[in-house]
């Protein structure tokens, strides 16, 4: 383990800060092993991100019956060592780690650096006075995924992964240096002060960190680039840093003739470069991103980018991948939001929890407007701390994703007081106007958002900037024909203001199908999902939603199929299937399809219910997705005629007669001259039954 480190620092050491990745050469147990263990042949080696839940936490609770929860929650403990070269004396040493599960201890050559309490933010301790520079220094850290009373969230449908489950690094810097230790932010704050046509004005607050004996004097230089790297304003000044403190430096910039970041139309990203320079030498250099761009959310114009109304239409994210848990890596996080920026999404919500900063650098480039939210999820605590560490988490998730202009809306909560959560506890009502508070006290320029499930008036209603409302019409209760009047009645609650919804969808297997005349689950907590019935609860959700004078944003739960292990229905146990994809993200399901044709330009054209084979009615309705002028059915290569997709871009053949065996079904879309293909294979078996039982 010592060797690989080693030669890392020693090769890097020429530039002024270094970030040096701590992923590879991790010893792991998976118990309460003590900060005194010896590292044996029972610890595994292990690359980060690492978590001990990618199994046991998506395999339903029936498979480990004595466990809470279904699966493993307690600590485990890592271990790892370094050794640092002789030219790294006198610089700072400090550790970030992107994210541990729940509760982080991190110990260094057997002394206790630091705590972190809370699963989800990334948090960063200089290490310089606990290392030795004659030797190999021990990096141990203990991460306890067990239930916290003082930590959120309490409570929630989904699996809450232990382990080092995002990436860790060593940064190596100057004695002063820009601040990494704000909560783990960078260090540089970018504010859009003013936006017009002919000149935009930033302020850059860059926090200096002088670990110096004495006062340290710097200049602190800063430059904005265009996206082709063009620098178009910049400033330097000199400041002067007190011995062992932090000073913050303010500059105004103003950038002319700004180019805006405009969402998925025109995503367009400025960078803004922090150096600090003594003596002619640059010491530190920090960069982050910058969008130009004003959001809001409008009670009767809904959400406004950059003064415009923005038709905001997305999905929920979780951040787990079938048997990978929490741990995925960046080619992951690429995959997902391609995935979502593949079927048309212009917004995005990460539930419930603050996620990757790759996910929000993805984001800032694919241009969604991102609702992040902490995970304040059905119930709180009564102890101060659980306030404490509610205002820490939302303070990690507002700093550190500062800089983002794809993240535009601060989540306060979600579901808190449900009708079905067992020992609710204390009112929310005085935490959420405090969050609400620090929200704007930290950044002024994003409206706070929550997701309620209560649909009667409630004051937890009016404590954020703007509410949305977690429905299932067609799926927990009503019927997919309900939607319309609920949203007319949600905005009529609310004073007749627009309101969001942050949820609505409905389960389906991909070996689950549904013949003939479509009717809900008996009992959604079944195994019986039908595709077909989430692809109609989805059709007429849309088809309400779209370009409703009471919404200011609509978002799909879900995107992925994910692990919630206490969950036993549908086609596997542990799983939430309401995924417009399946979780290994092989399988676009049919309501997948269906968004693309509504939400996306590129022609394209698909077969519903593709996987419903062998077939028992002879005389069925075939259905595609198109966003095409015109699409024309071919059964056995003969014409079963062009129609037009109707508002919501479906496609309907009705009475088409299949022939006994393999029945070819080919759909051709045409728009402009081009032609989009899809086809599948039905085989009609010989014995005929009507019905609509499981396949």
């Amino acid at each position: 383990m010592v060797p690989t480190l080693l030669v890392c620092l020693s090769t890097a050491l020429s530039a002024q800060r270094q970030v040096l990745p701590l992923d590879a050469g991790w010893r792991f147990i998976r118990r309460d092993a003590g900060l005194a263990a010896a590292v044996d042949p029972n610890w595994q080696a292990v690359t980060l991100p690492h978590t001990w839940n990618n199994l046991d936490g998506q395999n339903g609770a029936a498979a480990d019956p004595g466990v809470t929860d279904g699966y493993y929650r307690g600590a485990g403990w890592y271990e790892r060592q370094f050794q640092l070269p002789k030219e790294s004396a006198g610089r700072r040493v400090f550790v970030r780690f992107e994210a541990v599960s729940i509760v982080a201890d991190v110990f260094v050559n057997d002394r206790h650096v630091g705590q972190h309490r809370g699963a989800f933010g990334a948090f960063c301790f200089e290490l310089t006075p606990f290392l030795r520079s004659d030797g190999p220094n021990v990096i141990r850290v203990r991460a306890d995924n067990s239930h916290f009373q003082d930590v959120p969230p309490l409570s929630g449908d989904f699996t809450l992964c232990g382990g080092i489950y995002r990436p860790a690094s060593l940064i190596v810097t100057d004695a002063v240096c820009i601040s990494p230790l704000d909560h783990a932010s960078g260090g540089v704050y970018l504010t859009t002060e003013e936006l017009g046509a002919a000149r935009a004005e930033v302020e850059v607050k860059t926090l200096v960190s002088n670990g110096q004996g004495g006062p340290a004097g710097v200049r602190i230089e800063t430059e904005i680039a265009d996206a082709a790297g063009r620098v178009v304003v910049s400033d330097e000044r000199p400041v002067s840093i007190a011995a062992g403190a932090t000073g913050t430096v303010l500059q105004p910039l103003i950038i002319p003739n700004p180019h805006r970041w405009q969402g998925r139309k025109d995503p367009y990203l400025y960078s803004a470069t922090v150096r600090l320079r003594r003596d002619g030498r640059v010491l530190d250099t920090v960069t982050q991103p910058l969008g130009l761009r004003t959001i809001e959310i409008s009670p009767d114009r809904g959400v406004l980018l950059n003064g415009e109304p923005c038709a905001v239409h997305g999905v929920n994210c979780h951040q787990d991948r079938l048997d990978k848990g929490w741990a995925v890596t960046s080619a992951d996080h690429a995959e997902d939001i391609g995935l979502i920026l593949e079927l048309g999404c212009t917004g995005l919500r990460l539930a419930h929890y603050q996620q990757s900063g790759v996910v929000h650098d993805l984001c800032d480039r694919g241009g969604l407007l991102v609702w992040q939210e902490i995970p304040l999820i059905e119930r709180i605590s009564g102890l101060p701390e659980f306030a404490e560490n509610a205002r820490q988490q939302l303070t990690e998730m507002i700093l550190q994703g500062y800089n983002h202009p794809s993240l535009c809306f601060w989540g306060l909560f979600n579901e808190l007081n449900a009708p079905w959560v067992e020992q609710p506890g204390p009112g929310p009502d005085r935490l959420i106007d405090e969050l609400r508070g620090l929200a704007h006290g930290l950044d002024a320029s994003r409206p706070t958002v929550a997701a309620s499930w209560i649909r009667e008036p409630s004051t937890l209603h009016g404590t954020p900037d703007r509410i949305a409302f977690n429905v299932y019409p067609g799926w927990y209760w009503g019927t997919p024909d309900d939607y319309g009047k609920l949203f007319a009645d949600l905005s009529a609650m609310m004073g007749g203001r627009r309101v969001g919804i942050s949820e609505y969808g409905a389960g389906a297997g991909i070996l689950h199908h549904q013949e003939g005349v479509l009717a809900p689950p008996k009992n959604t907590a079944t195994r019986f999902h039908p595709e077909e019935w989430q692809a109609v609860v989805h059709e007429r959700a849309w088809a309400a939603a779209r370009d409703n004078p009471h919404l200011w944003g609509t978002f799909v739960w879900a995107m992925f199929d994910f692990a919630s292990d206490k969950r036993d229905e549908g086609d596997a146990p542990g799983r939430n299937d309401k995924g417009l994809v399946t979780g290994d993200r092989k399988v676009r399901k049919d309501a997948f399809y269906f968004y693309q044709a509504n939400w996306t330009e590129e022609p394209m054209v698909r077969l519903a219910s593709s996987r419903l084979t062998p077939r028992r009615l002879a005389t069925t309705e075939v259905k595609a997705y198109s966003n095409c002028a015109e699409v024309e059915l071919l059964v056995n290569g003969a014409s079963a005629g062009a129609v037009h997709p109707d508002t919501v871009k479906i496609c309907r053949w009705p009475g088409v007669a299949l022939a006994p065996g393999a029945n070819r079904i080919e759909v051709i879309g045409r728009r402009d001259g081009k032609e989009v293909r899809d086809r599948c294979e039905w085989v009609l078996e010989a014995r005929q039954a009507a019905g609509t039982e499981p396949r």
